[in-house]
């Protein structure tokens, strides 16, 4: 009974302490006069409610000065009468380390059901939109409509997935989009730009610069510079000015007003165009690959069409396969043939052929039979034709039309099986077009005309070797009519010595002139036994 006494007399005596101050934790005695309630301990805290930030904003009508702990932030937070819930700390440490005053409220429109869910908006921005789950609006006028978003500046809109945009009007509607500057759109998966007025529709793509645009067929790509585009393709880059990729895998369009399609080509310069293939390079000004494997284009207005083609200098030509031009306006259309210097021609279906000069033509002998005619020609000088196999010609105005024939100096033809011509405007007679021997075919010639009407052979060898020397004014080959012709109306001279200076073995047929034979200076021949006087 004395017990139960006790504990209502305790009880009523806490009551009427209550009432005045209460005092909890160490030293219950002692009460700070100006305090209504007093924690005291040197091994314990004081707990506040714990609330994730959607709880905390669900506290039905909150007053000012309400504490609770916010687990999202993990700050302490007061109920200001400004309706605002923000945390009491002075810190100028960043908000990750739970010190900032949360400079954010959540968009009512959009609510989650557990967590943070909800879209948070600037509290200092203004007309702001955050209706994305986990999305972020800043600034003015800015929109987050996209889950997991965030648009910040003046007038962006973030509509994709976990895409984010800052700057001015800017547009990030692809899923994991981004976009920083003025006016541009990321409107695919992972496309990005950077600068002004850009708009990328590309799979995982990237844009830099003003006005560049990359087409929503394309992936892997990117842009830098002005007015660029890549329209369709994979891989695909582009720096510069105004250059187009339209198609295919890992081109690179270098410079200004570069145009390109296929695959795995390379632009560099001004004005070039690939209009197909794969493996081709370009670089300079104005050249063109219309189609083709591996050909290269360099200098100013070069055009290849064909496989492993190359040009190198100033408006040349390369056609079909392996050829090459060096030099201005050479034309080389052969197989695995070369053209260098200024205005060569090397025709069609000429081949393991080479030009070097000005001027010069390598063609075709339709009249050979037994091989591919003009084939593995050789000219080099100024306007030589070559038409023959294994034929050169060298010099100025020279032809060489047969199999190994050599025409060479000035104007002079060779069109015999191996026959060589050399000098200037000699003559020829009719050989047949082929690997021939015929006996009476003209070997070599040394021409000393003075013009196309004025053809002369100063030497002519037959292929039995019988020679003519002529001296005369007459023209033509001068086909030898013994083993050895001279023409003219001087003399030869033979040999001039003494008895003693006579050959040590003579053969038949030999002449000469003794000086100091018997009867005095005497032309003498050797009839195979003696020397006598002529």
């Amino acid at each position: 009974m004395k017990k139960q006494w006790f504990i209502l007399i305790v009880f009523i005596g806490l009551s009427f302490s209550t009432l005045a101050q209460v005092k909890i934790g160490d030293n219950l005695s002692t009460v700070s006069p100006g305090s209504i309630l007093e924690l005291e301990s040197t091994n314990k805290a004081l707990t506040l409610p714990r609330l994730t930030t959607v709880q905390m904003q669900a506290i039905p009508s909150p007053l000012s000065g309400m504490i609770v702990f916010n687990t999202d932030s993990n700050c302490i937070y007061l109920y200001k009468n400004n309706n605002l819930w923000s945390s009491i700390s002075t810190s100028t440490t960043v908000v990750s380390n739970n010190n900032l005053a949360w400079p954010y409220q959540s968009n009512n429109l959009t609510v989650g059901t557990a967590g943070n869910g909800q879209g948070i908006i600037s509290t200092s921005g203004s007309g702001l939109t955050a209706s994305g789950v986990y999305s972020h609006a800043e600034g003015k006028f800015n929109v987050a409509s996209g889950n997991y978003s965030w648009s910040s500046g003046y007038s962006d809109t973030a509509s994709g997935l976990g895409s984010a945009v800052m700057g001015y009007q800017n547009k990030t509607t692809g899923v994991y989009s981004f976009g920083t500057g003025f006016k541009n759109i990321a409107a695919a998966q992972s496309s990005v730009v950077f600068g002004q007025e850009n708009n990328d529709t590309g799979w995982a793509s990237m844009v830099m610069g003003l006005k560049n645009k990359i087409f929503s067929s394309v992936s892997y790509s990117n842009v830098l510079g002005y007015a660029n585009e890549i329209r369709s393709g994979n891989s695909n880059n582009t720096l510069g000015e105004s250059n187009i990729i339209n198609a295919g895998t890992s081109n690179i369009a270098l410079g200004y007003g570069n145009i390109v399609s296929g695959s795995y080509n390379q632009l560099f310069g001004k004005n070039n165009k690939i209009l197909a293939g794969s493996g081709n390079i370009e670089g300079g000004d104005n050249n063109t690959i219309k189609s083709g494997l591996s050909n290269s284009l360099f200098g100013y207005n070069n055009t290849a069409d064909g496989n492993y083609l190359t040009a190198l200098g100033k408006e040349n030509s390369v056609y079909y396969q392996s050829s090459v031009a060096l030099g201005q306006l050479n034309k080389d259309s052969g197989y695995c043939s070369v053209a260098g210097g200024h205005s060569n021609i090397i025709e069609k279906s000429v081949q393991y052929s080479s030009c070097f000069g000005y001027n010069n033509v390598s063609t075709r002998n339709l009249s050979i039979t037994g091989a591919a005619p003009g084939s593995a020609t050789f000219s080099a000088g100024s306007s030589n034709f070559n038409s023959g196999y294994g034929s050169m010609a060298l010099g100025g105005f020279n032809r060489s039309t047969n199999f190994y024939s050599i025409a060479g100096n000035y104007n002079t033809i060779s069109n015999g099986f191996s026959m060589s011509a050399f000098g200037h405007y000699n003559d020829t007679i009719t050989s047949a077009q082929t690997t021939n021997f015929n006996p009476q075919e003209i070997l070599f010639a040394i021409g000393n005309g003075t013009g196309n009407t004025n053809r002369r052979n100063s030497f002519t060898m037959m292929r039995n070797g019988f020679t003519t020397i002529n001296t005369s004014a007459q023209n033509g080959s001068n086909v030898p009519r013994a083993e050895l012709d001279i023409k003219g109306t001087g003399a030869i001279i033979v040999p001039v010595g003494t008895t003693a200076q006579r050959p040590i073995s003579p053969v038949e047929g030999m002449i000469r002139f003794c000086t100091d034979c018997p009867g005095g200076p005497v032309l003498q021949g050797f009839d195979g036994v003696n020397w006598i006087n002529l």
